[in-house]
């Protein structure tokens, strides 16, 4: 017999040795770990931006090196997935996470890092923190109306928009939009906002939709939650019909139809570490086309304006659910994370300490921004 045939034959038989002797749990937790990195590569709306980046041998390098500790043990599913995760979600946007035990606490431990960062004396004078910040519509002092938004959630939008009608009826000139704490929600909650504190108008972006079949239930999902949503409608119709990998889903950010308002003479938005998403909407709109307000804080947000609409896919067998993107805006393309690190950073440095308490009170940051905001 040909010695080529006798080689292939006995590779064969050890092959099917060799997988026939991998336990059934590792078959289920590779089989997850592959499905897990093939969807992302797949669905993940960033992920053609990293890679153009110049990070495609390091990501290489780390899918293959934790597929190799989770075949000898070295990691479980859980801490193999959460690295994978964590690679992008520490680097790049914060809208993908993984819902496990070992990623949420890998998260605290970021968002601790963070603290810790912005604020030193949190490492020698932790203390005590009653940190919960709840709506608030006041006036400051004679010159400086205070607005706490807590979450751009649906439920308070007519709470942050009532608030805004009662400093456009005081006599105040100065607006402080306090959005520290604001985890996100829908960025319509900002429109009325937009109008009082646009001074001109600057590039327009586009957020593109990565389409795929998976990508695509997140607007069918939506149209069944809202069947008279046009957007939802016009975006399946033109994604179904087209064989393009991303599809234009529109642009924003030009304020094209925006007016400017001499209502406010100075605004101050004020960030933490915790304000995302679409609260992050608000400071990125300031930075583009107000010259009256400026962004306060002592660290950059948490990371995640530049993509949204997201949905959580399960993995086949363990069921952990991936949240992530399916949109990613232009911006994405042009930032430098190297050097710009997550987020958006401040305008303004605010020399002091992470408030104490921040619950529906005025503290000391905003009485030191009304302070700045007089000079």
């Amino acid at each position: 017999m040909n010695k080529k045939i006798i080689l292939t034959i006995l590779l064969a038989i050890t092959a099917k040795f060799s997988i026939a002797a991998v336990p059934d749990s590792l078959k289920r937790d590779l089989e997850d770990y592959d499905y897990l990195v093939s969807f992302v590569e797949e669905n993940y709306a960033p992920f053609d931006a990293i890679m153009q980046k110049g990070y495609k041998r390091e990501y290489k390098a780390l899918k293959n090196k934790l597929r190799k500790q989770l075949c000898n043990g070295e990691a479980d599913l859980g801490r193999a997935a959460t690295d994978y995760v964590l690679w992008f979600y520490s680097q790049f946007d914060r809208h993908i996470m993984l819902e496990s035990e070992t990623f949420h606490m890998a998260e605290a431990n970021l968002a601790q890092e963070a603290i810790f960062k912005s604020d030193s004396t949190m490492l020698t004078n932790p203390g005590s923190f009653e940190y919960a910040p709840m709506p608030v519509s006041c006036k400051v002092d004679s010159l400086t109306w205070l607005i706490r938004v807590p979450s751009c959630e649906q439920d308070l939008h007519e709470g942050a928009i009532n608030a805004l009608q009662q400093f456009l009826a005081s006599d105040c000139e100065n607006l402080i939009i306090d959005i520290r704490g604001n985890g996100g929600g829908s960025d319509a909650v900002w429109e009325q906002y937009y109008d009082l504190l646009y001074d001109h108008p600057y590039k327009s972006e586009i957020k593109w939709f990565l389409n795929t079949p998976k990508n695509l239930l997140f607007w069918k999902n939506l149209l069944e939650q809202q069947p008279s949503s046009a957007n939802a409608r016009y975006l399946i119709e033109k994604s179904e019909a087209s064989k393009d990998k991303f599809v234009k889903q529109g642009e924003s950010g030009d304020g094209s139809t925006l007016q400017t308002s001499t209502r406010i003479k100075r605004a101050a938005i004020l960030i933490d570490f915790m304000t995302a998403s679409a609260a992050e909407s608000l400071a990125e709109f300031v930075k583009k086309h107000s010259d009256r307000a400026k962004v306060y804080g002592i660290g950059n947000t948490f990371g995640c304006e530049l993509t949204g609409n997201c949905r959580t896919e399960r993995l086949p067998n363990s069921r952990l659910g991936v949240f992530y993107a399916t949109t990613v805006d232009s911006g994405f393309y042009e930032k430098d994370f190297s050097s710009e690190g997550l987020g958006i950073a401040p305008d303004v440095l605010i020399t002091l300490p992470i408030a104490r308490k921040l619950t529906d009170n005025i503290d000391e940051w905003v009485q030191w921004v009304a302070e700045d905001l007089k000079n």
